[in-house]
């Protein structure tokens, strides 16, 4: 594609001005939506609605990144799309509601943050921050972001399969979560699993992290659980051992449910290391420090 496109003009040309308040038509659509669809309106949604209810927004040129893409800005238009939107809500861990639907028939919702979201080709797409940079990245075609959940895995090869390795490489999880602004971590989280039969979880148990240098944690945490494998009648050889690095007490937003887990004597074969986190941290400052943690991870399990 060649030429520039008038980005600024593209809402201006459809009707929209600051301070637009379509008033009592989007408070009608609002209700009749809410009526028919049991949709639970919020402020966030009823703010993007006055000010953008309406709107036929044109697609403008071939698009910056991708396709552009029109819509008409109408709750109503996607009222009747409430399980698959709900879904995403749940899996993004707010609320949505209705906010119109795309030429490609595609709807779209706000959500409690006044962030705008649709549910096309593969799935939920955060389309921007605002209904305003969301309505202008369709019609101009930027690029949405692809929400979906994380999931990565890393082989640490060399490093012995025992509890005592374990322990340590788990304690590295914890050094990079904090360094890379993720959480800073108070304990590690044991869990044995029997590899005999259909498998059983045996023993759950979380060991606070000592004060000082985590270096210093290492040989009394494997100590402490060694105690409580014996103390179980368990043998480390005969088990699977998952060490967790569980989010603090009071982590905010998508970080709260990231796994971070060091697995030990599996059926996998080596130690490996897994991180995965929900689909929330898709986008926003999660997404940021999530992906330098995945990269210092990466740099740390590969051999040199």
């Amino acid at each position: 594609m060649t030429g520039e496109i008038p980005t600024a003009d593209a809402l201006t040309a459809a009707g929209w001005r600051p301070g637009r308040d379509a008033a009592q038509d989007a408070l009608h659509a609002i209700l009749r939506t809410v009526t028919v669809g049991r949709w639970e309106v919020f402020p966030a949604a009823e703010r993007a609605l006055r000010e953008f209810h309406g709107l036929r927004v044109p697609a403008v040129g071939d698009g910056l990144d991708v396709a552009a893409t029109g819509c008409l800005v109408d709750p109503q238009e996607a009222r009747y799309a409430g399980p698959p939107l709900r879904q995403l809500g749940h899996s993004l861990g707010t609320r949505l509601f209705p906010f119109g639907r795309t030429d490609s028939d595609a709807p779209m919702a706000v959500d409690e943050d006044g962030r705008l979201f649709t549910l096309g080709v593969g799935g939920g797409w955060l389309l921007g921050d605002s209904a305003h940079d969301g309505l202008l990245a369709l019609a101009v075609g930027r690029r949405p972001v692809r929400l979906r959940s994380r999931e990565r895995y890393w082989p640490l090869s060399g490093m012995p399969a025992d509890l005592a390795a374990g322990v340590r490489a788990a304690l590295v999880a914890v050094y990079v979560l904090h360094h890379t602004g993720v959480y800073s971590a108070r304990a590690l989280r044991l869990q044995v699993t029997t590899l005999r039969g259909v498998g059983v979880l045996a023993l759950d148990r979380t060991f606070p992290l000592l004060p000082g240098p985590l270096e210093a944690s290492a040989e009394p945490l494997t100590r402490s659980m060694e105690e409580a494998l014996a103390a179980a009648g368990l043998r480390a050889q005969n088990c699977e051992l998952a060490l967790a690095v569980p989010a603090p007490s009071g982590t905010p937003g998508p970080l709260a449910e990231l796994d971070c887990t060091v697995t030990v004597g599996g059926p996998a074969g080596g130690p490996t290391l897994s991180l995965s986190a929900g689909m929330s941290a898709s986008y926003g400052r999660a997404s940021r420090v999530l992906a330098a943690c995945e990269a210092a991870f990466a740099a740390w399990a590969t051999p040199h």
